[in-house]
């Protein structure tokens, strides 16, 4: 099985390092495209795949290929690779694009599968929406599913809900970044150092979503636990929901899959 992977960026070398870390392919099976890099048979700046400047040239030599390109060029590239492209699995990240808008530009032949990945995926602790367009097999999907658990979690999903995806955990660690500042700000108001609260709030945050993980309980039980009659964090509670935190977030997650309905129009 040969990889080839156009686009070579933050988000595209996250996935080339997920799938040689968790030996999915070798690197003498994957080839790398980017306008930005040289051609070279075992290029060392990516932990030795070959890479080359021409998507056509990559493409002649795999039979999937990952599309980590920007939206706004992808047409260009599909159209561009279209005569290598039968009978080949695609795999795009590109957000906003359906598998329809996909296929248009490339033979019958041709599966698609839709991934919508988020930024944590850089640190291994992604979580990735996988939407299999209709010609996709058990065999196309079970590659893509390793391909995200090898930067975080990969889940299957309807196209329809891709929207809603974007808007929870794509966009949702922009809000999580938010209050992890915010509660490191009230630390500071009220004496800690600035180093020490804002480490404080980034492991109370990152413990408290372990506990959800580990311990499968509902977030409202694990809640609980700590809220004791009439102490501190019962207090602390009232304020964020007289505050209506609940409500802010459930209105920006909305909003954020609005949006993104939108951008898939344009």
């Amino acid at each position: 099985m040969k990889l080839c992977i156009i686009g070579l960026g933050k988000m595209g070398t996250t996935l080339l390092y997920g799938i040689l870390d968790n030996n999915i392919l070798e690197a003498k099976d994957i080839i790398g495209c980017d306008p930005v890099v040289d051609e070279r048979e075992h290029n060392k700046d990516y932990r030795g795949i070959r890479t080359t400047g021409s998507n056509y040239r990559g493409v002649e030599q795999a039979d999937n290929i990952l599309l980590a390109v920007k939206p706004q060029v992808l047409k260009n590239v599909l159209q561009g690779i279209k005569p290598a492209s039968e009978n080949k699995l695609f795999i795009s990240i590109a957000a906003g694009v359906s598998t329809d808008r996909i296929k248009e530009n490339l033979p019958e032949s041709c599966r698609v599968i839709r991934v919508m990945p988020n930024t944590p995926a850089l640190v291994n602790q992604g979580v990735s929406a996988i939407s299999p367009g209709e010609k996709a097999t058990d065999d196309d999907i079970e590659f893509v599913k390793k391909i995200c658990n090898g930067v975080g979690k990969g889940v299957v999903i309807e196209e329809h809900l891709i929207d809603a995806v974007t808007g929870l955990s794509g966009s949702g660690p922009a809000y999580i970044y938010v209050i992890i500042e915010a509660l490191a700000d009230a630390g500071v108001l009220n004496g800690l150092s600035r180093d020490l609260a804002l480490e404080l709030a980034v492991r109370t945050v990152a413990g408290s979503a372990e506990m959800v993980l580990k311990t499968g309980q509902h977030p409202g039980q694990l809640k609980d636990m700590v809220t004791s009659p009439g102490g501190t964090t019962i207090n602390g509670l009232q304020v964020i929901e007289k505050r209506g935190l609940r409500g802010i977030l459930m209105e920006a997650v909305s909003r954020a899959v609005e949006r993104s309905r939108e951008l898939g129009e344009e």
